[in-house]
Formats: C-alpha cells, structure tokens, sequence
C-alpha cells in the first residue's frame, strides 16, 4: 500500500470497508400505474414511477438494484423466505413477523419514511346515485377489487366483485355490472386520477374510502446483514421523491 492510499484509508475508511451490496427488489407482474408498468416479468425502459424512485434512491447510496417481477403473493411468499431483499407494502399486523419497515420513536410504522402515500376513492357511473346507495344498509352495494388486493374497511353491506385487473374493474362499472370500484384520487399528497377516467362516464365520490402508507420493507435477513444501509434507504426515500413524475405516470393508463 502508497503512503498515499494508506492516508486515504486512515481518513476516509468507508472508502475500504463500505460493502458491495445489491438489493433485490420484488414487485408485480402486472401493471399497476403509476407505480409500476408493463404486465410481463420483463421490465420496460419506463419502469413506473416507483421504479425509478428506487432507482435514483440506490444510485445516491451507491448500492445495486435488481429487479424481480413475480405475482403479488410470491413476491410476500420470497421475501419471508428471504429469497427476495426488499418490496413496497402497506404495514400490516400479520406482516409484521417476516419485513422490517422503518419505525418511529414509539415503535410504530413511520410515515416521515414512506416511499409514496395514496388514497383511494369509489368511482361510479354518473348516473347512479351511489351517496344513496352506500347509506341505505338494505340495498345491495357491489364494488369490484382486483383479485389479490388487500381488504378495505368498506360499508358493511358491499359485496366484493372480483377482477382480474384494475382496468378490468373499470370496465365492470362502465357495463354497470357492479356499482362502483377504487381508484387512486390523492397521491403523495397531491389530488390526482388516472386520465382514462376522463374520458369514461364516471364520477369519483369523495371523500377518500382509503388512505396508505407505502413502505419500503427489507427481509430480516437483509436487515440483519445491512442495518446501516437499511436505515440510509429509508432516510433518503422522501428526498428523492418526485410527485410530478408519479403524476405523469398516472397520465399514461396504457403504459409505455
């Protein structure tokens, strides 16, 4: 070693020891704007705005990015086997035994943290009178989900509709096959809907049904291996957020 290197050493050791990590990051093979685009394992020059938020986020820390595309459950399924480092969830009680999500002082899910939030609203043919509907508990209220999609605290007396994508959902309301479905209507805090919904005869009831709190959640493997890393990601997330480049995914229904 130069007389040099070893100065350089002795001033700068993260230089030496920083560790050559790549994360492997798990997500859905079907679109999902604008988090994520293309309905294939394959992953498209525009990834979805979730995507290259990670990206530019890994390239700050100066860590790898790897990219794995599988159905929702088997990506939840590989990371508590810890086959996979890394995917977005909502915080859940029963995720709690197998992710790491970044907490607060208290020990509870910290939103000051979170990669994206989003809210979610009933959207429904303008010529129906949903208000009505929802609150007349003998009616029947039926709202389509996409099938895998977490339950929502809806109206007691809804009846889920299953569908095989959230276009397909959309496509159940138009026909007037089902009442109503959720779409995105405030996304990291800045109102928002997709533009297709523009274009159909349908309303957006406000206000919100839901609202989430998207986190980035390690495996315990990965966290026990690279807390320090852990913690980084976690801390620049929202600093390399940018909310116009989700809204201009959400621009573009037919991805890219």
């Amino acid at each position: 070693m130069t007389a040099a290197s070893f100065i350089a050493k002795a001033e700068n050791p993260a230089v030496y020891s920083k560790p050559q990590v790549t994360l492997r990051f798990c997500y859905e093979d079907k679109q999902l704007l604008p988090y994520y685009a293309g309905n294939s394992s394959a992953v498209p020059a525009n990834p979805g705005a979730t995507i290259e938020h990670l990206q530019q986020t890994m390239a700050e820390i100066g860590i790898s990015l790897t990219l794995v595309r599988m159905p929702w459950l088997r990506c939840l399924q590989q990371l508590a086997d810890n086959q996979v480092d890394a995917l977005v969830a909502a915080y859940t009680p029963e995720r709690e035994h197998y992710t790491v999500y970044p907490r607060d002082d208290d020990g509870n899910a910290d939103p000051s943290k979170a990669i994206n939030t989003n809210a979610l609203c009933l959207a429904h043919r303008f010529d129906t009178e949903l208000s009505a509907k929802i609150a007349d508990s003998a009616a029947v209220l039926t709202i389509a989900r996409p099938h895998g999609y977490r339950p929502l605290p809806l109206p007691e007396h809804a009846v889920l509709v299953g569908a095989h994508s959230p276009e397909q959902a959309l496509e159940l309301v138009v026909s007037g096959r089902v009442d109503a479905t959720t779409v995105t209507c405030q996304l990291n805090g800045l109102a928002a809907n997709r533009q297709e919904i523009d274009t159909l005869p349908l309303e957006i009831l406000q206000p919100p049904v839901y609202f989430s709190v998207g986190y980035l959640m390690f495996s315990k493997q990965f966290y026990q291996q690279y807390p320090a890393i852990a913690e980084s990601v976690w801390q620049v997330l929202p600093k390399t957020l940018n909310r116009d480049r989700y809204l201009e995914y959400l621009a573009y229904p037919q991805g890219f």
